[in-house]
């Protein structure tokens, strides 16, 4: 919920993926009480997959977040619903998993968790990443072969 952890580290992974093309990747989270740095074995796990995390602090999401060419990828069932229930422009809202074919699944949190469980969550977004990198950039290919 408050944009530590997983949300900034599968942006990472995302930015990574999609270096290439013009996509902006960002991280949000859904209740963001204070100014908090990212987790640091969010960070660190980042680091050891040669991944340089941004040196950002968490972000609460907004409604001018979401529109039509804006695609808001979540972790669980639970946090969609409660995008579409908490606001009014939200549209195209997945969980990570579903976006990818997994609908049944859920990334797990490791907040509070030793950094094997960051590790395990780190390797489980980048197999996730990886899938739905591949959607959008095939997304792209097939509107540039259209002329959009």
């Amino acid at each position: 919920m408050g944009n530590t952890c997983r949300s900034p580290m599968a942006a990472t992974i995302m930015q990574n993926r999609l270096s290439k093309y013009d996509v902006i990747v960002e991280s949000r989270g859904m209740v963001v009480l204070f100014e908090e740095p990212y987790n640091p074995k969010a960070v660190a796990v980042a680091a050891s997959h040669n991944m340089i995390m941004p040196s950002n602090n968490a972000i609460e999401i907004a409604n001018n977040d979401f529109g039509k060419d804006t695609l808001v990828l979540v972790m669980n069932a639970s946090m969609k619903q409660k995008l579409y229930d908490s606001f009014d422009r939200a549209i195209n809202v997945y969980t990570l998993c579903e976006f990818c074919g997994e609908p049944e699944e859920e990334v797990q949190d490791p907040y509070g968790k030793g950094i094997e469980e960051y590790n395990v969550c780190f390797e489980q977004l980048q197999h996730l990443v990886d899938i739905a990198a591949d959607n959008i950039i095939n997304n792209i290919k097939q509107k540039e072969e259209k002329g959009e």
